[in-house]
Parts: C-alpha cells; structure tokens; sequence
C-alpha cells in the first residue's frame, strides 16, 4: 500500500498484477477512489471466508471501505448474503448479458480492477475459482477500454499457470488495452 501510495503521489497511475485478489486492496486504499469497478465472477462481498477476514472472497467488501461505490462486472456467483448485500445503493451488478453493451456514468476518480476469473473459463481457465458462462475477452477488453478515462489505477489478479498460458495472455492484453487507452485519454 505505501509503495504504490507513493507511484501515485507523483502522479503515476499504478499498474499491479498479481495473484491472490487480495492485491487490490492495498492498491485502492493507496490510490482512494470514489468508484471501484471490478471485473469478476463472484461479488466478493463476504465479511470473511474460512475464517479469514482479508481474502479473495472479501475484496469487495474492503473496498468499499474506502470507494463510495463498487460495480461488479460479470458478477455470476456469490453467497445469500452477498445477493443480498449487493443490493444495496453503494453496489451495482452488471450481469454478463449485461457487460456487453454497458456503459459506465462515472463520476470522479475509479480504480479499475480485473480477476481474470470474469472471462468465461474456454477463454481463461487458468484461475483458482473459474465460472461458467462469463465475459468474452472482447466484452472485457471494450470495459476496460470505457471505464479507463476514468481510473486512477488498474490491477489483473487471479492468473494462475493451470492452463497454457492463456490467462496470462488474457491479462496481459487488458493490461495492454489499458495502457493504450490511458495514453490515447
């Protein structure tokens, strides 16, 4: 956190990759967005898991803590609770149906985060939690490209070597997709 708080002082836009979604946490306490759109398959809403109070499954739910708002996108999986938590105005759910054709109205600063588990598992199946019938690289790649004027920060997490290298691939051509946009903004 105070690493990439610094980069973002000086006015760089911090670019994290990692593998435990845990990753964004520091990252969007260091760069304090008002708005958090994540990419991914579960909403990440827990209080905790497995008795963990900071894991994958709680991302969301930290950074909310410090984000007015959180819009998942591609959100296919989640608890009862978590639905139910969702629900409520600081949280937006875009459906995979959704994703394609939407459109953020964001207002002020936004940390853009992708878990690589929000592409549907033929396109990425190297992932610890994979889910069916998710986003297409194109649909995520057009996201990243909308929601990018917006972001003061960005992250690809949950990339694991469990396939042939097309997760990573994936990753690394919406980390790729960010940096164009960003330098075209």
């Amino acid at each position: 956190e105070g690493l990439v708080r610094e980069y973002h002082d000086e006015g760089v836009v911090p670019l994290t990759v990692g593998g435990e979604h845990t990753v964004s946490v520091a990252a969007i306490r260091a760069v304090d967005p008002d708005v958090v759109v994540c990419l991914d398959a579960h909403l990440d809403l827990r209080e905790s898991y497995a008795g963990n109070p900071l894991s994958h499954a709680t991302a969301t739910r930290h950074a909310l803590t410090v984000a007015d708002e959180v819009v998942v996108v591609g959100a296919r999986a989640g608890s009862e609770a978590e639905w139910e938590r969702a629900g409520e105005g600081d949280v937006t759910v875009v459906s995979p149906d959704e994703a394609r054709g939407w459109s953020p109205s964001l207002s002020g600063s936004a940390y853009l985060s992708v878990d690589i588990d929000a592409a549907d598992p033929g396109f990425a199946p190297g992932t610890g939690t994979p889910e069916p019938f998710g986003l297409s690289p194109a649909t995520m790649r057009d996201v990243v490209e909308r929601v990018t004027p917006h972001a003061t920060g960005f992250d690809v997490v949950e990339v694991n070597d469990r396939d042939d290298g097309q997760a990573a691939t994936l990753g690394a051509r919406l980390l790729r997709a960010f940096v164009y946009a960003h330098a075209d903004g």
